[in-house]
This record gives C-alpha cells, structure tokens and sequence, in this order.
C-alpha cells in the first residue's frame, strides 16, 4: 500500500517517509538532550604561559589520551569532578609523570599546545584542557560528572 497525498500544488508528498524523518530526528533530539547540557572550552592564556613553563596546577586529576608516551590531549579535572568519557587515562599524582606527558604532547599541523578552561554551563571552571587540537566536545554530568569527548583529528593535516 501506498501512502502518498497532494500538496495542493500537484506534486506529492510521501508521508510515511516524513513520519520516518520525524520520528529520527525526535530519536536523535532525545539522545542528545539526555546527555546533558554542554560545557565549553575558554582560551586561558595564562594557563598556557604555566604549562609551558613546566608549571601546570598541582591540585587537579590528571588525564591523557592518545598514545602513551605521546598524547593527543592532558586534562586536569578539579578533584570534585569525575571524567566519564572513555580513551582517557589518569595520569599518576606524580607531578613529573604530569609534565612528561605535558611536555610531550602531539603536535598536529603548526598548532602550538594551549590551555583551555573546561567551564560549566553555568560559568565554573572544573579544569583545564592542554592539546594542540583546539576543539573537543565537552558534556557535563549529574553528580559532578564531566565528559570530556577525545579530540577528533582531522587526517588532512
């Protein structure tokens, strides 16, 4: 059976196609809203200066992604937020093994590594983010979980 109508102009409209692209784009709408309202990455140019320099903050938990001696992007989470994306690795409280990996970070194209805050849709600042990949999705939980998605790498660079 075939279910097709005018549109008044003569020309006719499958609707059993349109209640499938509906229907998919009420799914992807859920799926997006369920997880959860997004966080953004802010430039912090000072933040970039105290990497650089050897120097990045003490107090947060640190991960990595990427290959292991050289990753593609470091996080420090403050100690209250949980990272729930896979690919990623915490990096032991050592602050040497921090800078190792700080230090020996893929480079992509003529990016230099900077510092970006990892902020809340309400403005807090739970971290930072150290990569060459300027860019990466960034979610944020219930029960202070963020989900900071590993930097996709376009292969023309």
């Amino acid at each position: 059976m075939r279910i097709f109508k005018t549109d008044g102009m003569g020309d006719t409209v499958n609707v059993k196609m349109m209640l499938i692209a509906v229907g998919l784009a009420v799914l992807v709408l859920t799926q997006m809203a369920a997880a959860g309202p997004g966080g953004s990455l802010k430039h912090n140019t000072e933040m970039t200066r105290a990497f650089k320099n050897g120097n990045p903050p003490a107090d947060l938990r640190y991960y990595a992604t990427g290959r292991e001696s050289v990753p593609d992007a470091v996080i420090g989470l403050d100690p209250q937020w949980q990272q729930t994306a896979k690919f990623w690795r915490e990096i032991g409280p050592d602050a040497q093994d921090v800078i190792k990996m700080v230090s020996s970070l893929r480079r992509y194209g003529d990016n230099e590594p900077r510092a970006s805050d990892i902020v809340t849709p309400g403005g807090e600042v739970v971290g930072v983010y150290w990569s060459t990949v300027y860019w990466t999705t960034v979610k944020m939980g219930e029960g202070n979980r963020v989900h900071v998605y590993k930097p996709r790498v376009s292969t023309r660079l």
